[in-house]
């Protein structure tokens, strides 16, 4: 008996009618995807290029380029009225020192070149860096919500040209939006040559542009301070003498009248020289302001009890009545911390309120620093602390507006003081009558601005005439020339 015959008719199939076999449908097309157009990325790689720009323009801003201050002036007003003033001297402007302007052009100039790299290649490499870069917006435009969050509640300002950047962002996520429908093309793009060599070359242009971008914002970093120190002035050269080149010989009178003729002819070319050369111009001014100050009487200014910095009891003393709302106070602030280490123990800086604000000072006829009276008590009262200096410069890295006591309260705790003892210090008024005494003090030297500086007892007619100034008064003193300055 054979099995297998057996078990093969238990399988065949009994009869009856006969049955029709459907062959399996054919399974559908896979669906084309759609590639983003060369047109989308074009234009999202130029609306990359202008936030760029917008970025650099920002970032020179922020250092203090006068071109640049001058053009976003242009678009966010003036000083104060200006709300990317304002954002660029916050200290939300700034991350470990590197200002957010830096980072968004860093930001804008790599996505741009990852989208005209990709233009180079074919379509499956324009959908990936497309993808790639719409991630990337999609998380800059969320940090950006943040920032503009901190502006609203912190910094209670606004920048224009900030938001230009966030609008920008915005526009080229809504022109690389057909990439978000696939994010494995970023995978499938680097496995073939096209896209390896696209994102090998964005890989060393993002590395370039890291490098260059930080090498631009220390040399822009260096030239801010470089301005700052030369607030202070250098020693003017010496101007040609507007004095007759020879002296008037006798005669009769008709000659002497041609040699005085002849002698003030030259000394009017002489003087249309300086004027026409803003070099001799300003070393005319210098010498000027060198006679005055030579000229003017020597003032007793109360020291004792006052803040100073520098020399202890150095020979060359320099008194500074400042405002601590006054952006150029600020800049000379910064000029001191850089100058003094380098005067040899020699010069001591002593500060001095003058605030301008008529809440607290009846020299002036309108208010130009509101809130500067409150800071100013802060000053006196962080002094009690033993802490005047780190509030000053706390204070001076602070953007400020119409402060209240309770800044001064808040400052004074981020300076490391007792928030505590700050507020019942300004609450008691205690300091209204030492404030008062140093403005009246201040009137007495003919103060009316600030910063006005006196050096050993006579007021410096220019600021710019400081380091020349103190160069001239070692060597009355008998002191060895003073060392040049660092650049």
């Amino acid at each position: 008996m054979n099995i297998f015959k057996k078990s093969a008719a238990a399988e065949e199939t009994p009869p009856g009618p006969a049955t029709t076999t459907t062959p399996p449908a054919p399974a559908p097309p896979l669906p084309v995807r759609p590639h983003v157009g060369r047109v989308r990325l074009l234009l999202a790689a130029l609306v990359c290029a202008i936030s760029a720009a917008t970025s650099g323009l920002l970032l020179l801003e922020h250092h203090g380029e006068p071109g640049a201050t001058a053009a976003v002036s242009q678009v966010c007003g003036e000083a104060a009225q200006s709300g990317c003033e304002t954002v660029a001297r916050s200290r939300y402007s700034e991350i470990r020192g590197l200002p957010l302007a830096a980072i968004g052009l860093f930001f804008a100039l790599s996505m741009g070149s990852l989208l005209l790299l990709s233009l180079l290649a074919g379509p499956e490499s324009h959908d990936a860096a497309a993808a790639l870069a719409l991630l990337a917006f999609g998380l800059a435009l969320a940090t950006e919500i943040v920032l503009l969050g901190v502006r609203v509640v912190a910094i209670r300002a606004f920048c224009r040209l900030c938001l230009l950047t966030y609008a920008l962002t915005a526009l080229d996520i809504v022109l690389l939006l057909p990439a978000r429908r696939d994010g494995a093309v970023v995978g499938e793009a680097v496995t073939k040559r096209d896209g390896r060599l696209v994102f090998a070359g964005w890989t060393l242009a993002t590395l370039a542009l890291a490098a260059g971008i930080y090498a631009a914002e220390k040399g822009l970093d260096a030239r801010q301070r470089s301005r700052t120190a030369s607030i202070l002035g250098v020693a003017p050269a010496p101007l040609p003498s507007l004095a007759p080149s020879r002296p008037l010989e006798p005669g009769n009178e008709t000659q002497r009248y041609q040699e005085e003729a002849r002698v003030a002819t030259e000394q009017a070319r002489r003087l249309q020289e300086i004027l026409d050369d803003p070099k001799k111009l300003e070393q005319y001014f210098a010498q000027k302001a060198a006679r005055e100050f030579d000229a003017n009487p020597v003032f007793p200014i109360t020291l004792d009890g006052v803040p100073s910095k520098g020399a202890p009891q150095g020979p060359i003393k320099v008194v500074e009545f400042s405002d601590l709302l006054c952006p150029f106070c600020r800049n000379i602030a910064g000029a001191f911390a850089g100058y003094l280490p380098q005067t040899a123990n020699r010069v001591t800086l002593y500060f001095k309120n003058y605030p301008l604000d008529s809440l607290c000072n009846p020299n002036l006829k309108q208010t130009i620093h509101e809130g500067a009276c409150w800071l100013a008590m802060g000053g006196l009262c962080a002094q009690e602390q033993n802490g005047f200096w780190p509030y000053h410069d706390k204070v001076f890295s602070t953007q400020l507006e119409k402060p209240e006591m309770k800044d001064v309260v808040r400052i004074a705790t981020e300076a490391g003081l007792d928030g505590a003892a700050m507020q019942a210090c300004l609450a008691s008024g205690k300091m209204k009558d030492r404030l008062a005494a140093q403005i009246e003090e201040a009137r007495e030297g003919g103060v009316n601005a600030t910063p006005t500086l006196f050096i050993n007892g006579k007021r410096l007619p220019r600021i710019n005439d400081f380091v020349a100034t103190v160069d001239k008064e070692a060597a009355r003193l008998g002191l060895p020339p003073m060392p040049k300055p660092a650049p």
